[in-house]
């Protein structure tokens, strides 16, 4: 996995981060970017999730409510989160408080790093 080189995007990814897999991948996309709709082209690209994983993925969350299936134009599929949906709202809730506990760890080590010059340093005799 491509992110396993990059520790700091998958940090920001809640679901992935503890299940390491595509589908958790495509579900906090959808929650990150709750209020758009997305064809499988987009999805695929945006989240950097090969095309046909995407593919095989899509049917299997809109079975199981997570996700909605639309049609645009007649033909054209796009897909957006199921806001009515229990479990939606439960994911919803997960990431946005695990991404404040990243928010908090990165202020907290930040303050650890951060640089403090006392006035003893800057006398310069």
């Amino acid at each position: 996995m491509e992110d396993d080189a990059h520790p700091d995007v998958l940090k920001n990814r809640p679901l992935e981060r503890i299940f390491r897999n595509n589908i958790a991948r495509i579900v906090d996309f959808f929650i990150i970017n709750q209020q758009f709709k997305f064809t499988s082209k987009e999805i695929s690209k945006l989240s950097d999730t090969p095309l046909r994983s995407v593919q095989r993925i899509l049917p299997h969350l809109v079975k199981n409510k997570i996700v909605i299936e639309n049609k645009y134009k007649g033909r054209i599929k796009n897909y957006e989160i199921n806001h009515n949906f229990k479990l939606v709202e439960i994911l919803r809730l997960y990431s946005i408080e695990t991404i404040n506990l990243f928010v908090d760890e990165a202020i907290e080590k930040g303050k650890e790093n951060t640089l403090v010059i006392s006035d003893n340093m800057l006398d310069t005799r």
